[in-house]
């Protein structure tokens, strides 16, 4: 998989074998990135990190500092050997329970999760994140198309995968 755009355009990160998470795929990240605009000099928060890529993307398009939370040690372990490609030293990586994690938490400008499909109450989810997102920030949600958000501002569909989005 690689980065699509900004200064680390190109740059190849590897997967972890045999993962259980959905990469999120290269037309969705663009479209995550048209919507949130600029995001130099902006914090980012990337949950349910997976393979890390749109943090990857958030600190290749610019980012003042980029936060990786992932609860899967293997996961998390692989996005740190991924980081080390890429001359960008304001990464933070933690293995926690987002949940919990969101509820303590500093805030950010933007924050983007990509939880579980159907597994997971993504509604207080929602409740919780928003209450971390700086004034003129973003909350953006990856979710199943069977998912019902509430509240948000856009939704892009992209097949079974909606981006909902919140701006704050």
């Amino acid at each position: 998989m690689k980065i699509n755009s900004g200064i680390f355009k190109n740059i190849s990160l590897d997967i972890q074998k045999n993962s259980n998470f959905r990469p999120t795929t290269a037309i969705c990240r663009k479209s995550i990135f048209d919507t949130i605009g600029l995001i130099e000099g902006k914090s980012f928060l990337d949950l349910f990190s997976g393979s890390g890529i749109i943090g990857f993307e958030a600190a290749s398009k610019g980012a003042k500092n980029v936060s990786f939370v992932e609860m899967n040690r293997k996961y998390l372990n692989q996005i740190i050997d991924n980081s080390k490609k890429i001359d960008y030293k304001n990464f933070t990586f933690l293995r926690r329970d987002v949940q919990r994690f969101i509820k303590k938490c500093d805030s950010f400008d933007i924050i983007f999760a990509d939880p579980p499909y159907n597994i997971y109450d993504v509604n207080l989810f929602v409740e919780n994140a928003l209450t971390k997102v700086n004034k003129g920030g973003f909350l953006v949600v990856e979710c199943s198309a069977k998912e019902s958000l509430e509240g948000y501002d856009k939704i892009a569909k992209f097949g079974e995968t909606n981006l909902v989005y919140w701006k704050v």
